[in-house]
């Protein structure tokens, strides 16, 4: 197992961008198996899985000697304050990093906050050249809007500038978007093959709060991949029309072969119910659709919780709600509060709840055909679903860190 430490100035409940995406980081490399420490100038972790070392002098140097940080930004003059405290920063990396195999430092080698650091660290690099490091960066203090800045007004020391754009050796600069890495490898004098873009993501589960046991699913059978992904938070009832959902699936997945179609619900123990599924299960293999379609009876024995379907709501593209009779329309009401898109029957009692703002089909006159014409035109005209995919599919964080960083290791 590797030993892998992340360093940055601040960590959780410190507030801030990076701070938050440390977190996560470690979060997902602790679950891939990874042996994780932070190293930090101040923070908590109450993960006993990930371990913290705090090093009060990482910080930004403006927390703690104002004074000091004044004079090597401001006068330009690096003395004896200057090494003492590189000194003192030399101690704790070498007892802290001693044992680790991966050191990841988030943007402290190219931000003006701890220039002492900034000093020792590229020291420690030259110093145990057998360990692999990362120079995860978010920003640059000389590169504002993507622009380099006129370094000639801003930067007081040669000292200063060389530390902050001088490469260092034997170190992989990770960049968080193409955007940014063009003027970062003119500002350090470097090519496209020394550096790699990892863009930024989301941890979904943690961002969504979906619960465990549906995440877990969503995880195994890929549902976040699934385009569209489909909805039918109801359950294994004829008049719940599932049959006629299942013919408008297979005509999407003419257009979509990735297309996912998830129903929640359970059939009761009567006859009928049960031959309705068995029937439903014998049409999804008749039109090919066993990888596209996913009924939570065939692996859950219970009903699912509020929660848990409002968690399916969050990651659906649409819910369809095509019932043959109701005598409401709940579905409604949490496609709208969720913000999730949907197609309903043209009941009288949806129109009494939906109003104007529903999208209504007659099952009885719309063929399978043209109710999928429907669907498609409405995915293709709707910028909210377009945007949500690729969220999901691009920007799990949990999946960028596999495909993209955990290779380099």
């Amino acid at each position: 197992m590797k030993k892998i430490a992340l360093m940055h100035f601040a960590y959780p409940p410190n507030i801030g961008g990076v701070e938050g995406m440390v977190k996560e980081h470690a979060e997902i490399l602790t679950n891939l198996g990874y042996d994780v420490t932070i190293i930090t100038g101040s923070g908590e972790e109450k993960n006993p899985a990930i371990k913290l070392v705090v090093i009060p002098e990482l910080q930004s140097v403006l927390s703690f000697n104002p004074f000091l940080q004044e004079k090597i930004l401001d006068k330009g003059v690096i003395d004896d304050d200057f090494y003492k405290l590189a000194d003192t920063i030399d101690q704790g990396l070498e007892r802290a990093l001693e044992k680790t195999d991966v050191i990841i430092v988030h943007n402290m080698i190219t931000i003006v906050r701890n220039l002492p650091f900034v000093y020792v660290f590229k020291n420690f690099v030259k110093k145990y050249p057998k360990k692999k490091y990362f120079g995860w960066i978010h920003d640059h203090s000389y590169i504002n809007e993507f622009q380099i800045k006129d370094l000639d007004k801003i930067v007081n020391s040669k000292f200063e500038r060389e530390l902050l754009t001088t490469p260092i050796k034997n170190l992989k600069y990770i960049l968080i978007s193409e955007s940014f890495r063009e003027p970062f490898i003119q500002l350090m004098g470097l090519h496209d093959g020394e550096t790699v873009v990892i863009p930024n993501g989301i941890d979904i589960n943690h961002f969504l709060e979906i619960d465990d046991l549906i995440w877990g699913i969503i995880d195994k059978y890929q549902l976040l991949k699934k385009f569209p992904l489909i909805l039918s938070p109801v359950n294994i009832l004829e008049r719940k029309n599932i049959d006629y959902c299942l013919d408008i699936i297979h005509e999407l997945k003419k257009t979509y072969p990735e297309i996912g179609y998830v129903i929640t619900g359970k059939p009761s123990s009567h006859r009928s119910t049960v031959e309705y599924y068995d029937r439903l299960k014998k049409k999804i293999d008749d039109l090919g659709l066993k990888d596209n379609v996913m009924f939570f009876n065939d692996f859950l024995n219970r009903a699912l919780m509020r929660s848990e379907i409002h968690d399916l709501y969050q990651i659906s593209d649409i819910v369809f709600f095509l019932s043959k009779s109701e005598n409401f329309g709940l579905p409604l009401l949490e496609a709208a509060l969720t913000k999730t898109a949907i197609l309903v029957s043209d009941l009288k009692v949806f129109r009494e709840v939906g109003g104007e703002f529903v999208k209504y089909l007659d099952y009885r006159t719309v063929s399978p055909e043209k109710a999928a014409e429907i669907v498609k035109n409405f995915i293709e005209q709707s910028l909210r679903v377009k945007l949500n995919y690729r969220s999901r599919t691009q920007y799990d964080l949990k999946t960028i860190l596999k495909e993209k960083f955990i290779p380099l290791l």
